[in-house]
């Protein structure tokens, strides 16, 4: 598949509708454990989502273009 904006922001606005599906409802165990070491829980993921949208998303854009 060829990158193209349009096909990425296809995708991405799909992402918090994914996550909610994904994660709600579930109890805490499932929400904040991961696997161990180097690994992250789904509400790491999400908070590192998170920050990334609010502090550095035009930087990383600026790269990509």
């Amino acid at each position: 598949m060829k990158f193209t904006l349009e096909s990425t922001i296809e995708i991405l606005e799909r992402t918090p509708a994914v996550l909610r599906d994904l994660l709600d409802g579930l109890s805490d165990g499932w929400i904040r454990s991961n696997e161990g070491g180097d690994t992250w829980s789904p509400y790491d993921v999400v908070g590192h989502l998170i920050i990334g949208e609010r502090t550095d998303w035009m930087v990383r854009t600026r790269v990509i273009l």
